[in-house]
Order: C-alpha cells, then sequence, then structure tokens
C-alpha cells in the first residue's frame, strides 16, 4: 500500500523566500514528469512529511495528493539542512 502525502503549488520562489516558507512549517519541493510538461513547484507540511518520508525511507511508495488528483510518485531528490539534517527541499518524479 502506497503511502499519502499532500502537496499544493507553491507561489513563493527564491532561497530567501524557501527560507521563509520552512520556518512557518512549510517544505518546498518540486514535482516532475508525467503529464507536466514543464516542473511544477510544490509545497508540503514540513513536520508531519518529514516525519512520514524518514520513517518509510526514501524507496517507499508514494502516491500525491495534488490538485484534486492522486499521483504515484517517487522521491528523487532529498536536501538536507547541513548541520541539523532537516529536510530543505524535495524532488519527486511521477512513476510511469
Amino acid at each position: 500500500m502506497a503511502i499519502e502525502l499532500t502537496a499544493e503549488k507553491r507561489t513563493e520562489f527564491g532561497k530567501e523566500r524557501c527560507k521563509k516558507l520552512r520556518a512557518r512549517n512549510i517544505l518546498p519541493g518540486n514535482l516532475y514528469g508525467g503529464d507536466f510538461k514543464e516542473p511544477v513547484a510544490i509545497q508540503l507540511e514540513l513536520n508531519h512529511n518529514e516525519l512520514v518520508i524518514k520513517r518509510n525511507g526514501k524507496r517507499a511508495e508514494y502516491v500525491l495528493n495534488f490538485e484534486g488528483k492522486t499521483i504515484p510518485v517517487r522521491i528523487e531528490e532529498i536536501r538536507y539542512e547541513p548541520v541539523m539534517k532537516a529536510f530543505k527541499h524535495l524532488d519527486f518524479v511521477v512513476k510511469s
């Protein structure tokens, strides 16, 4: 059974704005592939999703609830804060 994550479209971009998002418990990310011709900037709730991913691992089966669709994804990359090892950014790829 796939693990469910919920994301929404992100409207704030740039290093400083992403830093402010994380301060508000929001994790920035990107979604690639599938029906999306261009990468889509997304955001997820930080604490809950970080815990779920750390508990289940990067290679677990995930589905992303995004814009009313359930999209099967895999985690392509997790970027970490270097000292505390907290998540800074996630990249998802739609599974074909």
